[in-house]
């Protein structure tokens, strides 16, 4: 039994490494074009673009090695099916179910290893990736120097340059307008010489200028003007952002945080909950006390309110329903923080569910090649998300529970998989018991 054990998961092996890394590299493929023009414009260094890279991998995983799981179980199973190693089997005395079992073994494992993985590794890989990408989002393109064209990109400045020595790098024609600062007003210089010199550890670059001179309205005076010649003078341009700047980021989205880490950020929605609740009770139970009297007893803390009755009531009104609409936010966010939780842990049982749904189908379908495999899978994985992405979406606006919404497609993809296990693999033939007929009745 353990030769068969192992000739099982042999197949299923190579399969499930072929698929994981085809896959893979499509979806790292489809998110790396989404990004590319950014990185391209940006100038963003090699290391960045590497790092970026690494950290696609985690989140592609979280959906591939699920279908990866799918796609193996479908070919190893079609495989031993049309090579009619499934009928030796059972011509031996052995169940198929034999075969089944390393496969939901090894399903088993992997959906442990994919709950400690979406849950503990995947969260900071994501918030890596997302302080890294804002980090390149920030940065601002290399400055071009063009000729005869207003260069915009130094913040405060506007440069124009009549031309430029490619061989020395000397700017010849440079007009500079200076936008107002402070107290002061805009000015203009002109030069007939200029020179950009890079500061890269500052992030600055400064403009020597030669042979010009600056014109400008005095501020204080606006009926004089100033015009001041020089021989040489120098602009820094700071503020420029030309170098990857890495910052630490605090904030985490629900993508970003462990099990442990949501469940704190619900109990704080549950809090502020409560507070507003609180304060609803309060001001029903002012109105009520001010338009019954004594007939109603206050039941909550009453807090200082203008007097009910014309505009302070319209206030009280205006801010009664305030705060109902800000309980249903917060209520909107606990339903998607808990969906992120239920999430992690069904998205990880689907590897168990796939192998329950594939490996009958594959010894139906009798075919082993890796188009069955790939296409078989396709279908399957877009019902299964349909019900994933649908379920979060009425999760999300509290149609349904965060529970059912997540689990909803493990259960009807695996109830349908243990139907055909029992069929195909146990020789389970359900039988239907229709209700008997009277004869006499009948005619």
């Amino acid at each position: 039994m353990r030769v068969l054990s192992r000739y099982v998961l042999k197949e299923l092996a190579l399969p499930f490494v072929g698929a994981l890394t085809v896959l893979t590299f499509i979806l790292i493929m489809n998110h790396l074009l989404k990004v590319f023009d950014m990185l391209l414009g940006r100038g963003v260094p090699l290391w960045a673009v590497a790092k970026l890279l690494f950290l696609m991998l985690p989140f592609t995983f979280a959906l591939t090695v699920p279908m990866s799981t799918l796609v193996a179980t479908l070919m190893a199973f079609g495989r031993l099916s049309a090579d009619n190693e499934t009928v030796a089997v059972q011509t031996s005395g052995i169940s198929l179910g034999r075969l089944l079992f390393p496969a939901l073994v090894a399903a088993g494992l992997l959906s442990a290893a994919m709950m400690y993985f979406n849950n503990v590794i995947l969260p900071q890989v994501n918030h890596e990736y997302a302080a890294l990408y804002a980090d390149i989002s920030r940065k601002k393109p290399a400055v071009h120097i063009r000729a005869g064209v207003f260069i915009n990109d130094f913040p405060g400045y506007h440069i124009l340059i009549r031309s430029e020595d490619e061989k020395t790098g000397l700017l010849h024609g440079v007009t500079v307008y200076e936008d107002a600062k402070g107290d002061e007003g805009p000015r203009t210089i002109l030069a007939q010489r200029g020179r950009l010199e890079s500061r890269p550890d500052e992030d600055m670059l400064t403009l020597h200028l030669y042979e010009g001179e600056m014109h400008q309205i005095d501020p204080t005076t606006p009926d004089r003007y100033l015009r001041l010649q020089f021989q040489t003078t120098s602009l820094n341009l700071a503020g420029l952002h030309l170098q990857l700047e890495q910052r630490q980021r605090s904030y985490k989205s629900d993508r970003e945080m462990t099990t442990r880490e949501i469940r704190q950020r619900i109990a704080g929605f549950r809090e502020e909950i409560n507070g507003l609740t609180g304060r609803i009770t309060d001001m029903v139970d002012s109105r009520l006390s001010f338009t019954l009297g004594p007939l109603w007893p206050m039941t909550g803390t009453v807090h200082a309110e203008p007097a009910w009755g014309g505009p302070a009531e319209l206030r009280m009104s205006m801010k009664l329903q305030n705060e109902v609409q800000t309980i249903e936010y917060k209520e909107r966010d606990v339903s998607r923080y808990a969906v992120e939780i239920q999430k992690k842990f069904s998205v990880a049982v689907s590897c168990l569910v796939f192998v329950v749904i594939g490996a009958p189908i594959g010894v139906i379908t009798r075919r082993g090649g890796l188009g069955t495999g790939f296409g078989m899978s396709l279908i399957f994985f877009v019902v299964y998300y349909v019900f994933l992405i649908g379920g979060e979406e009425l999760a999300d606006r509290r149609f349904i529970s965060p529970a059912v919404a997540m689990w909803a497609a493990n259960a009807i993809v695996g109830s349908v998989g243990l139907y055909l296990v029992g069929v195909v693999m146990l020789e389970w033939r359900p039988r239907l018991r229709l209700p008997a007929i009277d004869s006499k009745k009948a005619s």
